[in-house]
């Protein structure tokens, strides 16, 4: 399979495997709102979509053209184009996607055209002045041979205008991939997590170049360009900072848009697997709004004032006192009262808690067990420590009582590697499983329109280990679900209808952090049947755009699009 895609690429018959078009969006589309919004003629600068032909004309040896080039972010040692070569050993950019210089290497005939025999394509010779790398080595670029492409990737030069969009996908480039992590009920999907390659081959094929407005109908219209910027390690991050006006300068797009496909963490960079395609949080999110700043919009997942407000995970301790919010009563816990007295520090934090929970009393009715947990009903002594900017459930521990509170604040401020400067202790909650709902909001959501999810998944965690750890992980179906409450349906339905009314708060307070509607965010949601047809619901967390779908197989190609 393998070699057959590798020959695809190379004979430029297609493009990456494209799933059938979707019907015309409207401009409110996720993508549209990914790249920058607007209407049609925003992105067809003028044209009216349909999709490159090909010149029809004599093309004479030496005559100048313009081929459309691409490989797919997938395959680590596709030819890709190097705009500035000599980058040293810094962030490389490479472009993947575009029309670039060449000269026909031989006359051509479009009479003589046949799309089954490649001996009749044009012939081009690739301008020499456009060198060419890898992603992965370190040799010098050199220019093209002569290449054959089909008829509708050459255009003459009289053909050029700027792109309707320029995306620079800012890309892992270290020396171990991200793994695309999608086995087992835990795992991403088969499309893999975002900084993955397979993830940003997908998003490619399945979201750009089959979106009408930018690959056309038939995926020939060819109207963007995609430069990719490869990091390798935080240091790189922060370089980018002094090459943000250098990048909008160069994307010659009518929008232009960087995608980050990167994890902010608050960790000291470290070598293996486990830790590629994770940057510290400082420098990505300073390059970010560098960018922002020199007029490159961050589309993906979010600008960068509200992709940290979501990753710091600060809210669960800004909204805990929101009654609206319905979330377990949460206090920040600095680095350095755990550090000067471990047991003060978990002795004000359970104080903390117990001060903002009596200010803020979970609503519970007549012969309701107490809210959020049976445990805490007397007073406050179980709960969690999380740290911000963690992924994929790690870095959660569990405590019962001071002395453990005190010896888990201690275990997480004091590893090794962590930059943290503060944890997040939370009340415990009783639930049965979680509700996860995926919103995408209309970038016309007039006040008072209730918004529902465009999907729901439910999935239920066996517990926690010895040393505190969520551990098990399993996907569940409605049924599933319905077996867990005794085929109560009504408590389900209650379930999805406090949590969905929930949601339309919490999507309010984000506008209240950016005023652009987020294009699309998962929210999660710990439920709890407490009586025929009743349900207790608490929230989560919020998960940013791009976040794991679960179950939801069509779930990233329905955000893409």
């Amino acid at each position: 399979m393998a070699a057959a895609a590798d020959a695809r690429f190379y004979d430029c018959r297609s493009r990456s495997p494209c799933p059938a078009p979707a019907p015309p969006l409207a401009p409110a589309g996720t993508m549209s709102m990914m790249m920058g919004g607007g209407g049609h003629s925003a992105y067809t600068n003028g044209y009216s979509g349909k999709g490159n032909t090909g010149p029809t004309a004599m093309l004479a040896k030496g005559q100048r053209v313009q081929f459309w080039h691409e490989a797919d972010p997938v395959h680590r040692n596709a030819p890709l184009a190097c705009p500035a070569p000599l980058m040293g050993c810094g962030p490389q950019l490479r472009q993947s996607h575009g029309w670039l210089e060449g000269v026909m290497h031989e006359p051509f005939n479009p009479q003589r055209y046949d799309l089954s025999k490649m001996d009749t394509w044009p012939l081009v010779q690739p301008s020499q002045r456009i060198l060419f790398a890898d992603r992965c080595s370190h040799r010098t670029p050199t220019p093209l041979a002569p290449k054959r492409f089909p008829l509708w990737r050459v255009r003459d030069v009289t053909s050029s205008r700027p792109p309707a969009l320029s995306l620079l996908l800012v890309r892992w480039g270290g020396e171990h991939p991200v793994g695309a992590g999608v086995e087992g009920d835990g795992g991403w999907g088969k499309f893999g997590c975002p900084p993955c390659d397979e993830y940003v081959s997908a998003m490619v094929s399945g979201g750009v170049s089959c979106h009408p407005l930018l690959g056309g109908k038939d995926g020939r219209l060819c109207d963007f360009e995609i430069f990719n910027i490869f990091v390798r390690n935080s240091r790189d991050a922060f370089d980018m900072q002094q090459m943000a006006p250098w990048l909008a300068a160069m994307l010659q797009g009518n929008k232009k848009v960087s995608f980050w496909m990167l994890w902010p963490a608050e960790w000291e960079d470290a070598g293996g697997a486990d830790y590629a395609g994770y940057v510290e949080r400082r420098a990505m999110f300073c390059a970010m709004r560098a960018c922002e700043a020199a007029g490159l919009r961050s589309g993906f997942p979010h600008p960068a004032d509200l992709y940290e407000v979501i990753t710091s995970k600060s809210w669960l301790a800004a909204l805990a006192l929101q009654p609206a919010a319905h979330l377990p009563a949460a206090t920040l816990v600095s680095k350095g009262s755990v550090v000067n007295d471990p047991r003060r520090a978990a002795k004000h934090a359970l104080a903390a808690l117990s001060q903002i929970r009596h200010r803020s009393p979970f609503p519970v009715g007549p012969g309701e067990r107490p809210a959020p947990s049976v445990v805490n009903k007397a007073g406050i002594w179980k709960g969690v420590v999380k740290l911000g900017w963690s992924w994929e459930g790690r870095f959660v521990l569990s405590f019962e009582g001071e002395e453990q509170l005190a010896a888990r604040l201690t275990e997480m401020m004091s590893q090794p590697g962590c930059l943290a400067s503060s944890c997040i202790v939370q009340e415990w909650v009783d639930f049965d499983f979680e509700m996860r709902l995926y919103f995408l909001p209309p970038e016309a959501w007039q006040p008072g329109m209730k918004l529902a999810p465009t999907k729901v998944e439910c999935n239920s965690w066996a517990g926690f280990s010895e040393e505190g750890r969520p551990h098990t992980f399993r996907k569940l179906t409605e049924a599933m679900c319905l077996d867990w409450w005794q085929q109560d349906s009504a408590a389900l339905q209650s379930a999805t209808e406090q949590a969905t009314s929930i949601g339309n708060f919490l999507l309010t307070w984000l506008l209240a952090m950016d005023a652009q509607p987020v294009p699309m965010v998962r929210m999660d949601f710990m439920i709890s049947r407490i009586g025929p047809g009743k349900a207790r619901v608490v929230f989560g967390e919020y998960c940013e755009l791009g976040a794991c779908c679960l179950a939801w197989e069509d779930g990233p190609p329905t955000i893409w699009r």
